[in-house]
């Protein structure tokens, strides 16, 4: 009897081990935001980025640029880019799925067309790297139509979309 409860409590201090291990790993983000070609498409603006699996921690991007991955006089968010991100944040137990793209709307021609968004955490531990993308193709701005400078989608349970 005494090792049998001595089995259980080794076995449940272990596995609530494992679970504040994985609630507070580390991964790796890796994050592709394409800008449309059109005329005046481009911003200047502060961009931030949310984005969150079905359940699980969010992860938060004030300043997008900040992460930023290409050269040192690159100019981010400009008509026809595809620029890539890289940073850390709290694992997700599953697929980022929901995500919220926001311009400040400020500077020079704040105004910004998105083509989409793609996030991938890349595998740590036992998590295998898990991908989205989402469609937005909405311009960012005020004077645009739909007249906001926050896009928001929601993609739980539908499935990565790799280019």
């Amino acid at each position: 009897m005494k090792l049998t409860m001595k089995l259980s409590v080794a076995f449940a201090f272990f596995f609530f081990l494992a679970a504040i291990t994985t609630a507070f790993a580390q991964c790796t983000f890796e994050i592709l935001v394409k800008t449309d070609g059109r005329w005046y498409a481009g911003t200047n603006a502060r961009v931030s980025l949310q984005v969150r699996a079905a359940s699980g921690p969010t992860l938060t991007i004030t300043n997008l640029e900040s992460w930023g991955q290409m050269a040192a006089s690159h100019d981010y968010f400009e008509k026809g880019n595809l620029d890539r991100f890289r940073g850390t944040g709290d694992c997700m137990p599953s697929e980022p799925c929901n995500m919220v793209l926001t311009s400040d709307g400020s500077g020079n021609m704040p105004g910004w067309y998105v083509s989409y968004v793609m996030v991938t955490q890349l595998g740590q531990g036992s998590l295998p790297s898990m991908t989205h993308r989402w469609a937005v193709d909405q311009w960012l701005a005020i004077d645009e139509p739909p007249h906001m400078l926050t896009a928001e989608r929601k993609g739980c349970g539908i499935g990565a979309v790799a280019p």
